[in-house]
């Protein structure tokens, strides 16, 4: 079950995402790294006008590393990688690698 905090993280993930995405966006995949406090991100849409790369999206790196320290466990420490993926419908997916 995912805590108000996850839950205020994802949203604020969802909102960055699609605020740095053009008109028009269908989906958004976020493929994050983390190697101790660095956070490496790929991102990328697909739109009705085709596809592309998202460069610079405010506050996602923050977000992202504040959401490894929320789900992490003591057994499986901070994710080593993530694939976040949001659709224009609002929904989202997220997968981790530990």
């Amino acid at each position: 079950m995912e805590s108000p905090d996850q839950i205020i993280c994802y949203q604020a993930i969802g909102k960055a995402l699609a605020d740095a995405a053009p008109a028009g966006w269908s989906s958004i995949e976020a493929n994050i790294t983390l190697a101790g406090s660095r956070v490496d991100a790929v991102v990328s849409y697909q739109a009705t006008q085709g596809s592309g790369y998202l460069t610079g999206v405010p506050m996602l790196a923050r977000n992202f590393y504040e959401l490894a320290r929320l789900i992490s466990t003591e057994e499986k420490g901070l994710f080593k990688s993530c694939t976040f993926k949001l659709y224009s419908s609002g929904k989202y997916d997220a997968s981790y690698t530990y």
